[in-house]
């Protein structure tokens, strides 16, 4: 294949996985943190109002630390875009959703969930706190997932409405994009040298085996971080 053909194929991709996670990133974990956010202030004691979350941000207001959050889940969401668009052919088409989200619900949940600071020790019910910040990072892979599968199906730079929804989400990733020109540098040299093409074959094999082992070491750390949490 040219040169060309492949830089064009590699950039649509890069330019879908960044677009899909800028979008779900600023839905599910800006939007859709502020919302849980919201909940548990209304489910727990009024002393948490005006005490700064472990993200930053005050509970009970909304200041420029909301709008960096938010910023920042879409600089997030887009290099797990990237991610999962240089990796998905690696996965098995019937377990994508399932890998994929599962992996980043437990291992972004054993990030977020600790038994230090206020996030899991003021706000309540704890279990609440637990599930929500469990659900959102596994939520917003999936749209990742659902978002790059149905773009993969439309033929590339062919619809100029697409092309333009992609480039407009890419942008609003800003930093992102810098991880995203060096994800599609590296798959295009892996592409253009048939020595680095063995690596593609073996990705099959190393990538869902690798996502289920992280899933289920982090799933550990989860269990025994909740297990604190609620003791």
């Amino acid at each position: 294949m040219p040169i060309r053909d492949d830089v064009r194929s590699v950039a649509w991709w890069v330019l879908v996985g960044a677009a899909a996670g800028a979008i779900a990133g600023f839905l599910v974990g800006g939007i859709g943190g502020r919302l849980a956010m919201l909940l548990l202030r209304l489910t727990s004691p009024e002393i948490v109002l005006g005490v700064t979350s472990d993200d930053g941000f005050v509970i009970g207001s909304v200041t420029a630390q909301t709008f960096q959050l938010m910023f920042g889940m879409t600089v997030l969401g887009a290099i797990n875009g990237v991610v999962y668009a240089t990796l998905r052919t690696a996965i098995p088409r019937r377990l994508r959703l399932l890998l994929w989200a599962g992996f980043a619900a437990l291992f972004g949940g054993s990030i977020l969930v600790h038994e230090d600071g206020v996030d899991f020790t003021l706000l309540e019910p704890a279990l609440l706190a637990i599930l929500l910040f469990v659900a959102l990072p596994g939520l917003a892979a999936a749209l990742v997932v659902l978002l790059v599968e149905r773009w993969s199906r439309a033929t590339p730079w062919a619809s100029r409405r697409l092309t333009l929804v992609l480039v407009v989400a890419s942008a609003c990733s800003t930093f992102a994009l810098v991880f995203a020109v060096a994800a599609g540098a590296a798959a295009l040299t892996v592409r253009r040298l048939p020595a680095l093409r063995r690596l593609l074959q073996a990705g099959r094999i190393v990538v869902p085996v690798g996502l289920a082992v992280l899933s289920a070491g982090a799933c550990v750390d989860l269990l025994q971080e909740s297990a604190r949490i609620l003791d």
